[in-house]
């Protein structure tokens, strides 16, 4: 696999201020980084060819946070953020 998307180091900068902690308390980030992450711990086999024994423990560790927030919170991240999809398609649409 081919994966050539690259983070500036810039942004990467800034992202180091920020912690997932400060995601997951945010009412406007929390129910699309638990779906994110949710999206990610289920598709990370998807990038194994790329994927290093930094990136193993990461997904090791994340798969144990997303195991630790209760199935009804994920499943109310995962239906909000689709919500807001189909409203912002069907916004679109009407235009």
């Amino acid at each position: 696999m081919a994966y050539d998307i690259v983070i500036p180091e810039s942004v990467l900068d800034r992202a180091d201020r920020i912690t997932l902690k400060d995601l997951l308390k945010s009412a406007p980030f929390q129910c699309f980084i638990v779906s994110a992450l949710g999206n990610s711990v289920r598709n990370a086999h998807l990038f194994s060819e790329v994927s290093d024994e930094a990136d193993e423990f990461l997904q090791f560790r994340m798969h144990q946070l997303m195991g630790a927030i209760p199935y009804e919170t994920r499943r109310a991240c995962f239906d909000e953020v689709g919500r807001i999809f189909r409203e912002r398609k069907d916004e679109r649409y009407e235009r």
